[in-house]
């Protein structure tokens, strides 16, 4: 077992101290998008290097996984019990039980440098994905919306790093990281339409240590962010920009969260390994692990593709 100490903070004086376990000792080269499939009851993330999806379910702790392509980015259940996959500079349509590629479009940018990264399902079931270049130092990267036909549109550029999307109860605000600026904006969303506008930085995390990277949200509008490089989890207030708790975890590396199980009481971590020293993989050893925590809040269920 390995421990993930939470100290949530008003604004310095510690209320509580939580405890987390290893949930999969599976050492993911970069473990990234974790979603819950509430469905099958199982956790969906990738091994982007290795391009694998991973799954969990935590009724019979089982851990599969199964590779699908040289790299993979994403993996979202869709409508028809299909996965929706980001490989390279493509989203396809995935058969899991065949385990073969339906469909797929490229998204054209003209800069043959970039690839597809984070990707989330608003709850119009439309997939929203940036892109960015693979040396990750320059502003040439973009948010996309793909619709059920695998149609595809630019919605706002320039991106760094784009990561970690979010969207609010009320479905009026839609918050991405660009992991190498820092920053946390804010979006004005139109659901019905599709759109966005009114951006703003949400929160600047130039003080904390590493980058912010995926991120979830909870039912109470607040952002659960990881900090890659950090060793932290910081749950933000969205209203206020401020720190709510902070989760200290077991590797240098955590990279994105979702919550899950049935009620949406679990926070899932996952992490890298490829990324990280040897120093620090000796001291931490479960580095690229599935981990996992009780916060005492519940998150907002995933949102699948919708295929046509």
């Amino acid at each position: 077992m390995s421990l993930i100490m939470i100290l949530e903070i008003i604004p310095t004086k510690i209320i509580m101290i939580k405890s987390a376990t290893l949930e999969v000792e599976c050492k993911n080269d970069l473990g990234e998008g974790p979603v819950w499939d509430h469905l099958k009851g199982e956790l969906l993330w990738v091994d982007y290097n290795n391009g694998k999806v991973c799954s969990f379910h935590p009724k019979s702790k089982s851990y599969s996984e199964v590779t699908i392509a040289e790299t993979v980015m994403v993996a979202i259940p869709t409508n028809r019990n299909n996965w929706i996959v980001a490989i390279d500079k493509n989203i396809a349509i995935f058969d899991p039980h065949r385990k073969e590629l339906i469909k797929q479009v490229t998204i054209q940018e003209n800069k043959p440098n970039n690839r597809l990264n984070d990707g989330k399902c608003d709850a119009y079931n439309r997939l929203w994905i940036g892109t960015m270049s693979i040396t990750a130092d320059a502003p040439e990267g973009a948010l996309y919306k793909v619709n059920a036909d695998l149609t595809y549109e630019k919605m706002d550029e320039p991106f760094i790093v784009p990561n970690g999307i979010a969207w609010n109860k009320k479905n009026t605000a839609m918050y991405v990281v660009d992991s190498m600026t820092k920053k946390i904006f804010r979006y004005t969303f139109n659901l019905e339409k599709g759109t966005i506008s009114n951006k703003k930085v949400l929160i600047d995390t130039a003080d904390e240590q590493g980058f912010p990277d995926g991120m979830a949200i909870d039912e109470y509008d607040n952002l659960w962010v990881a900090f890659w490089q950090g060793q932290t989890v910081l749950q933000y207030d969205t209203k206020t920009g401020k720190v709510l708790s902070r989760i200290t975890t077991p590797t240098v590396i955590p990279s994105s969260c979702c919550f899950g199980d049935k009620d949406l009481s679990t926070l899932y971590i996952t992490s890298s390994r490829k990324y990280d020293t040897e120093e620090n993989i000796e001291k931490f050893p479960n580095a690229g692990g599935l981990f996992s925590f009780k916060p005492g809040i519940k998150g907002m269920p995933a949102q699948f593709f919708n295929e046509s």
